[in-house]
């Protein structure tokens, strides 16, 4: 009779999960199936179809001392991991590019690239495996991404395991590569021979219990062919078996891991366990162990290598256990997590560049470092549960019992499906279909946006039996780059969300949004070319009132409109001070001229014949202060003198309307004076200014002289004598002798 295989080892036949996958955008997709007998398949990011993974021969595996038969047909592979960079794979010289986790306990690594150290590898190729813990399922694999040559010289965890009984494994070595294979060794034998030079470490806090009615029965002692039958054995048994045997059992935990803590010393990484509350006898919890390193004068454990000169100081690894308190949830069940993947996070104290700058400066090292870079290098750790909520830590909080929540988030979606977390916000998406994005640091109790509402579109509704939960949601790992995208169902929706660029001139108008602050004329629909039709228009709108706008500008105010502000101040003082020389100029200028017109009334009334002095008169009149001007401000008061002279002879010209001449006796008047100093004609002379001094004096000698000589030949031709006619009286009116 054959007992049906319940999942996640329930049941008394072969334990089973749902099938796992792991994307890389460089190397493409590795896929475990979880159903007895499964196994991992691979397809290459430039390939059109993939293949099945190398599983080995069951008896390539019983021809080895020390290696058991493995039962292939009740194996299933229920964790994957494929590299998402060319770090990994080249630290391990190609060995660990992808690993599985079978039900059977055993890791498996499939080779990525290629070393020119080593021996030419395809990708998929075996390269090392491990029997970890014999009959209990690899539930849960990570990996550090990031593991170069420095971590590996310093001796860093690169890798983490987790069974269905909740041990904890890992990894501070990695596989030697076999670059000249003796004759006879297939691949099968090369990879268990690998995995021989790096062995998997336990936790031992973590170390499963037996319960108290079963009978202790441990071979860890026995020699090599009983430590293989046994193995064997609790392969053959399945997990009803292990079930009886010990306490803990469940698969659906979760694992986390913090490669990139650091405590100065060369370790410091976190491994986090979520007992999610699924199991029965299992309440929930979330455990962090923190790994330090001690070194003391002993001999070193059996695993480690010794020297030739003797016994060498060992490292002792110590893990400290913290509680990360869950504040009133502790009843609910842990649906989802997620850790904070930002460039920034992933780096160790030494790789960060803050932390390598103050070290070139400073050559001893202070723990207190590490709390002077601005966030003291916090990553946080989120987790959802069936009831909505959101719980919110510091990963790299100090050691502590209980590690008290960041912040706890309650949001409106009936059980949270999906999490992602960056530096600067955090993403959420519900199991109806609600994505959300929340400040971890509670600057604002509200969604800080609403990404994707419940009524996902007309799309969602038509869909018989969809499934609208946000089942895996990915963020940018630059946290300033507001971009992700999110897998609704059978669809995959994104978002990426950046400052607008401010119209020139003046502020952009705001367009109308709701309360999330979604475009409301905008649909969800995926009309996404309105929108930017929209968007362009708006563009050119926009455009076009600026140029109307210069237009005015420079209609109004000329071509100097569209000065800055800074612009138009210089501009203005550079005039304000020119128009205040010009004023002193004219000052100047007109009181040498009522001096000499003065001078010259005194001398002699103006008759009939002529208005135009003598040159006596111009000669006479007074000369510039020689402490307050120089020769080319007498020069220039000369012209302005001969120019005021010369413009009124033309104005005392005997109008057309009387049968005789008539004489205007010039006389000096400073408030008509002033008066005229902005007159056109004042204005003409300000513009004389510019031209050449002698040129001016010149035309103005030749106007006089033109004017004189019209006044006398008038003058002859008329029949009344000179002293017919006196002078007239000021203030322009006309009288006879």
């Amino acid at each position: 009779m054959q007992v049906a295989a319940l999942p996640y080892g329930e049941g008394g036949g072969p334990a089973s999960v749902p099938s796992v996958m792991d994307v890389s955008q460089p190397y493409g997709v590795l896929v475990g199936e979880g159903f007895p007998g499964g196994r991992a398949h691979f397809r290459g990011a430039s390939e059109m179809c993939g293949r099945y993974l190398d599983v080995g021969a069951a008896d390539a595996a019983g021809s080895l001392p020390g290696v058991p038969r493995i039962p292939q047909a009740a194996e299933a592979i229920c964790s994957v991991w494929i590299a998402k960079s060319t770090m990994t794979p080249v630290t391990t010289q190609s060995i660990c590019g992808m690993l599985t986790g079978s039900t059977l306990g055993i890791i498996t690594a499939y080779s990525l690239g290629w070393d020119p150290a080593v021996a030419r590898r395809s990708d998929g190729d075996m390269t090392a495996r491990w029997i970890v813990s014999p009959g209990i399922p690899i539930i849960a694999l990570k990996i550090d991404d990031g593991y170069s040559p420095g971590r590996k010289s310093a001796s860093r965890m690169w890798a983490v395991a987790l069974n269905a009984l909740g041990e904890v494994y890992y990894l501070t070595e990695t596989p030697a590569a076999t670059t000249k294979p003796s004759s006879g060794e297939n691949a099968h034998q090369r990879a268990w021979l690998a995995g021989q030079s790096a062995q998997w470490r336990l936790i031992e806090a973590t170390r499963r219990v037996r319960r108290q009615d079963e009978p202790a029965c441990d071979a860890s002692e026995g020699e090599q062919q009983q430590l293989v039958a046994e193995t064997e054995r609790l392969m053959r048994l399945g997990p009803a078996h292990v079930r009886r045997l010990y306490e803990g059992w469940d698969m659906q935990r979760r694992l986390e891991a913090d490669f990139a803590a650091d405590d100065g010393n060369g370790a410091g990484e976190g491994v986090f366990v979520l007992n999610c509350g699924l199991a029965a006898d299992l309440p929930v919890c979330v455990s962090r162990w923190s790994r330090s390193v001690v070194v003391c004068d002993a001999v070193p454990e059996p695993g480690e290598r010794q020297s030739a000169d003797g016994l060498q100081p060992a490292r002792l690894h110590e893990w400290r256990r913290s509680q990360l308190d869950l504040t009133g949830h502790g009843q609910a069940v842990i649906s989802a997590s997620g850790m904070d993947c930002s460039s920034y996070a992933l780096l160790t104290l030494t790789e960060d560049p803050l932390h390598a700058a103050k070290q070139t400066s400073t050559a001893s090292f202070n723990a207190r470092d590490a709390y002077e870079v601005p966030g003291r290098r916090a990553r946080f750790l989120a987790v959802g549960t069936d009831s909505g909520a959101i719980v919110v830590w510091n990963a790299r909080q100090h050691h502590e019992t209980r590690i008290q929540p960041v912040r706890i988030i309650q949001t409106e979606s009936p059980e949270i499906t999906s999490l992602a977390v960056s530096a600067l916000y955090l993403v959420h998406g519900g199991s109806d279909g609600l994505v959300q994005a929340w400040d971890p640091l509670a600057s604002t109790t509200d969604a800080i946006r609403t990404i994707h509402d419940r009524s996902g579109g007309r799309a969602l509704r038509q869909t018989a039996g969809s499934n609208t939960a946000a089942r895996t949601i990915f963020l940018d790992p630059d946290p300033t780059v507001l971009r992700g995208v999110v897998s609704l169902g059978t669809l995959i929706r994104f978002w990426s969300y950046s400052s607008a660029n401010q119209a020139v001139g003046r502020k952009r108008r705001p367009r109308h949004s709701d309360v999330h602050g979604r475009i409301a004329s905008r649909r969800l629909g995926g009309v996404v070319s309105g929108y930017i039709a929209a968007e362009e228009a708006e563009v050119r709108r926009e455009k076009e009132q600026l140029a109307r706008e210069q237009a005015r500008l420079r209609k109004r105010f000329g071509s100097l409109g569209d000065l800055t502000e800074e612009e138009a101040l210089r501009y203005a003082q550079m005039v304000s001070q020119e128009a205040y020389l010009e004023d002193e100029r004219r000052r100047a200028s007109d009181s040498a001229a009522d001096a000499s017109l003065d001078t010259a009334s005194s001398l002699g009334e103006t008759t009939v014949d002529t208005v135009t002095p003598p040159p006596s008169i111009a000669e006479a009149s007074p000369s510039p202060r020689d402490t307050t001007s120089d020769a080319e401000n007498e020069s220039e008061q000369q012209m302005q003198q001969a120019l005021r002279l010369s413009l009124l002879e033309a104005g005392g010209s005997p109008p057309g309307g009387f049968e005789y001449p008539i004489t205007y006796k010039a006389k000096g008047n400073r408030k008509g004076k002033h008066r005229g100093s902005t007159s056109p004609q004042a204005g003409s002379s300000a513009l004389w200014d510019d031209e050449d001094e002698d040129e001016a004096l010149a035309r103005a000698l030749s106007l006089s002289l033109q004017d004189q000589a019209a006044v006398e030949a008038s003058s002859s031709s008329s029949p009344l004598r000179r002293d017919d006619f006196p002078p007239l009286d000021g203030g322009g009116e006309v009288s006879r002798r």
